[in-house]
């Protein structure tokens, strides 16, 4: 008897503390912390600080709790439980006028804050992320710029916007993870990340309330954000270009840090019952030290069909020019070995018909087939056939035989024409 008296005790403070904790994220979510932008100062004359924006368009209609809760500067977060999110503006870790690697711009007076979020998220459906209310009109502006700088290095996150309209839905718009921007990732070291606006593709510019950091692979971190700036010049299309002239290929995925490629565009499996393919990017199996692969699953049956694919244009969208390129190129590895598979790409005509122009097998490319080892597969873009390069929606991958079986793939890029000597 006085064990279950003690049971029932435990239970009782197990349910208290399990309620406080519902409560204090609830608080958390309607009363997020707030910091004053005011001691934000510019680096350089033509930049502008968050608070130096155009206010939103006077026709701008806003929800009572948008005009009550949402104001410029303010920042907080969202999380679904056992998931936890804290931001506060810190007064002890900021960025002091130390040179940054890219960045020119001269510090007029130093700040004595920045912002510090932290966040754990967990495997599943729970979901945690941080953000911050612009409530401004961005149309004159074409680059966003940040400072950050992680506690340990490693710390990952998706960057989305809300215009007035997808902020009433929660259906904010996302446009990749941090190593979009920064493709070594956040280090314990300030960064310059640079993000050109166009990227939101979908939001009202004009009518911007937030931006929103979504922690979408589960772990835990710490960092800090710095010196928000807005330009009117493009920042980065030049320094993208010199990046692919250096390195010699196009980067399109490397599937470390979100499902969105490193266009920004969408991914994802198609099937056809009772054929089915499903992915998911997995840790256990990568080229490098770090980082995730993607992982096919497949079960392809005598009928239907099934498949993945990496789009290269924007939904209703521009299309990717891939003219200057000559090959595309993945590392891929199977679970068993022998695993077969088809490679297509689409041009806008394939993507409105709704299918894709194969190059042929894999085992075209791999006269031994695919094995449990790496190995990387260089397909001429020629193979392809008649396709109009200088209009490019997808790249995809076909399982057409009759068999069940995984597939790992990593790194897919295209590689740039070389100079005729």
């Amino acid at each position: 008897m006085k064990r279950i008296t003690q049971m029932k005790k435990a239970h009782r403070s197990w349910l208290i503390a399990h309620r406080v904790k519902k409560l204090f994220f609830l608080l958390f979510l309607l009363f997020p912390m707030t910091y004053d932008l005011s001691a934000m100062t510019s680096f350089a004359d033509e930049s502008a600080s968050l608070n130096d924006l155009p206010a939103l368009p006077p026709d701008t209609y806003l929800f009572t709790s948008e005009k009550q809760f949402g104001h410029r500067g303010k920042i907080g977060g969202f999380v679904l439980p056992p998931c936890m999110v804290g931001t506060y503006f810190d007064k002890k870790v900021y960025y002091q006028g130390e040179p940054i690697p890219g960045f020119n711009g001269t510090l007029i007076a130093p700040d004595d804050q920045s912002m510090k979020i932290m966040y754990r998220k967990v495997e599943g459906k729970e979901f945690c992320g941080a953000y911050i209310i612009f409530l401004a009109d961005l149309s004159e502006y074409k680059t966003m710029t940040f400072l950050i700088k992680g506690e340990e290095g490693g710390e990952t996150f998706e960057i989305g916007m809300n215009d007035t309209i997808s902020n009433k839905r929660e259906d904010a718009v996302y446009i990749g993870a941090t190593n979009r921007y920064l493709l070594n990732g956040v280090t314990a070291d300030w960064q310059l990340v640079k993000i050109p606006l166009s990227d939101f593709f979908g939001p009202d510019i004009s009518r911007v309330y937030s931006v929103i950091f979504h922690f979408n692979d589960a772990g835990k971190g710490v960092f800090w954000i710095d010196e928000i700036k807005f330009f009117k010049e493009d920042l980065v299309s030049k320094e993208r270009a010199d990046e692919i002239n250096k390195a010699g290929y196009f980067l399109l995925d490397n599937f470390d840090s979100s499902d969105l490629n490193l266009l920004g565009r969408k991914t994802n499996s198609y099937k056809k019952l009772p054929s089915v393919c499903k992915f998911k990017r997995v840790t256990g199996e990568h080229i490098g030290p770090t980082g995730r692969s993607l992982e096919l699953d497949y079960y392809k049956e005598s009928t239907g069909w099934c498949g993945y694919y990496t789009l290269l244009n924007q939904i209703d969208g521009a299309y990717y020019d891939l003219k200057p390129y000559e090959a595309v190129s993945f590392m891929i590895k199977g679970k068993k070995g022998g695993e077969r598979f088809e490679i297509g790409m689409a041009d806008k005509n394939w993507v409105i018909i709704g299918d894709s122009l194969k190059a042929g097998s894999i085992d075209k490319y791999l006269p031994g087939g695919v094995s449990t080892e790496w190995q990387e597969v260089i397909i001429p873009l020629e193979d392809f056939g008649l396709l109009d390069f200088s209009e490019m929606g997808s790249f995809v991958i076909n399982f057409n035989e009759k068999e069940e079986g995984t597939v790992y793939i990593d790194n897919l890029k295209f590689y740039l024409k070389k100079e005729k000597k």
